[in-house]
């Protein structure tokens, strides 16, 4: 009879402390000098129903306060410090528009915090600003001549130093992300562009004594073919097959060199292991006497040998590379690709007493190994795909 009791005592105490929980997590925060956190959580606390317990809502007008006061501090002394004349650092005005974002977002969560449940934070918050839209978009005019006086700076020196190129169009490009149609960012990005490539020509693979010229040139044909369409693997590199049209006019850099150093077509070994089976059950291998007149049944397990044969074919294909830079010489990095067969085939022979075999049957052997032609062509094939997507993934992150 006093269970309905005991069920809305222990409810309250669940609710009343999930109540405490919501409070006292934006309090954990101020703590902890995560203030920021702590307007978000405070606020958010301000927005729900009073409850069983109205202790949150008389403690978090007071933690959205505090919080908002060193939140809004904390972010103005950065922003002071950034915009110091005597601060050097590079791109200092995207930190400080970050800043203005943050105490945008600040100022949003806070006013969210006193629409319904806090009449008093109203009078404390209308002594700061509602909105940065004006300093952001100062801050943006900033960052963009930032970006751009970095871009013209590094593009005087495209024709002769690709990395600073690459570093104008990244810069013009950014310029103009800030602002968009900023001092015709876009177009110079794009004169910039064509000196920021990196430009590598897959040569044709050299020759070899592994495999016949035949396969070679076959081989040689599947990468280059794939090289010709597939996508850049970057924004910054362009991969050409040999041809009068690699550089599109422009000098190559680097070159990636191939050659199939080991191809083991055809390896066959055969070999066997025997164990001694038992019957499941015993069978009458015999009779005895127990007496003069009276004969019983021998009977034991009966047993055999079974040997397993095994026949194994493996195949092996295996290319280097290496790019080297066209103008030095020098080997720029080495890799290697393999690709690998196997086949085989089990058969198994008895000899014994059949009955141990317990009905089960031999195995046979497949009597249809893979010919060195088909080894060959399943290797070749995937190599192919294999040294494309390698060649591919080392000029990922140019």
């Amino acid at each position: 009879m006093h269970r309905p009791l005991l069920l809305f005592v222990v409810t309250a105490v669940a609710a009343t402390a999930a109540l405490l929980a919501a409070c006292s997590s934006g309090q954990t925060a101020l703590k902890h000098g995560h203030f920021d956190l702590a307007v978000k959580k405070a606020s958010h606390r301000l927005q729900q129903r009073p409850g069983l317990s109205k202790r949150g809502h008389v403690l978090a007008p007071l933690v959205l306060k505090q919080a908002f006061e060193r939140a809004y501090e904390q972010h103005q002394a950065r922003i002071r410090q950034l915009s110091s004349p005597t601060n050097t650092d590079a791109f200092r005005w995207e930190i400080v528009h970050s800043e203005y974002e943050k105490l945008q977002t600040l100022t949003d969560n806070a006013r969210l915090g006193f629409i319904k449940h806090c009449t008093t934070c109203a009078d404390w918050l209308a002594a700061y600003p509602t909105s940065y839209d004006d300093r952001r978009q100062d801050t943006r005019q900033l960052a963009a001549a930032d970006r751009y006086e970095a871009a013209e700076q590094a593009f005087a020196y495209r024709e002769e130093n690709r990395l600073a190129a690459k570093d104008a169009y990244v810069s013009y490009r950014k310029a103009n992300d800030w602002v968009p149609g900023y001092q015709q960012a876009l177009a110079k990005a794009q004169d910039a562009f064509d000196f920021a490539l990196l430009r590598v020509v897959v040569e044709p693979l050299s020759p070899t004594t592994e495999i016949s010229p035949g396969d070679n040139q076959e081989l040689q044909d599947l990468i280059l073919r794939q090289i010709n369409y597939n996508e850049a693997p970057s924004t910054f590199v362009r991969l050409y097959p040999p041809n009068e049209n690699a550089g599109d006019g422009w000098p190559i850099h680097q070159a990636v060199q191939m050659q199939v150093t080991d191809y083991s077509p055809y390896n066959e070994s055969t070999s066997s292991s025997s164990t001694t089976v038992y019957s499941t059950q015993e069978y009458k291998v015999g009779e005895k006497k127990i007496n003069d007149s009276t004969k019983v049944d021998i009977k034991e397990k009966v047993k055999g040998t079974l040997t397993t044969y095994r026949r194994e074919i493996t195949a092996g294909l295996t290319l280097r590379m290496r790019a080297i830079d066209t103008q030095t010489g020098k080997t720029l990095w080495e890799d290697s690709v393999w690709e690998s067969r196997s086949w085989q085939t089990e058969w198994q022979k008895f000899s014994g007493d059949d009955r141990a075999l317990n009905g089960s049957s031999l195995k046979s052997a497949d009597l249809f190994p893979p010919s060195r032609w088909r080894l060959y062509a399943s290797m070749r094939d995937e190599l192919a795909d294999d040294v494309v997507r390698r060649i591919r993934h080392k000029y990922t992150s140019d």
